[in-house]
């Protein structure tokens, strides 16, 4: 996020057969070089914020490198879930999220080692493993 403005984004996709997971594949969404007219309301880019253009493949390169720094950290859940929490563009602020079962709306106030959020809501904290999430202006 940057002054509140999408930048990037994680990315699963799943298969499921049954009572089981499959696959899944996760990757990165990231705005590199995109104008306002290219991107969705409430979305920004590198290009848009920095007034220039990058090449895409040192961009790759610098997020490859940080990855893999990052990687050796990936065993210890504690410290992955608690980086994610430091830095949740999220946290404490109301949220909508939208499941399959319909929206949940309330305050975001953590996360799980599962990786699932918790919401406080009117009605008592909820915890959502699955949907999209979007700021509730």
């Amino acid at each position: 996020m940057v002054d509140w403005k999408k930048l990037a984004g994680i990315l699963i996709e799943t298969k499921i057969s049954g009572p089981e997971l499959v696959c899944a594949i996760a990757g990165i969404g990231l705005n590199v070089n995109l104008t306002a007219e290219q991107l969705p309301t409430g979305a920004t880019s590198i290009f848009l914020v920095r007034k220039k253009r990058f090449s895409l493949e040192k961009t790759l390169s610098s997020i490859l490198t940080v990855l893999e720094g990052q990687y050796k950290t990936l065993n210890d859940e504690k410290a992955v879930v608690g980086d994610w929490w430091e830095h949740c563009a999220h946290q404490m602020k109301p949220v909508i999220i939208e499941t399959g079962n319909g929206k949940i709306r309330g305050k975001c106030v953590g996360v799980n080692p599962d990786g699932s959020i918790i919401i406080q809501t009117e009605r008592g904290t909820v915890t959502v493993s699955d949907g999209t999430l979007r700021l509730d202006a």
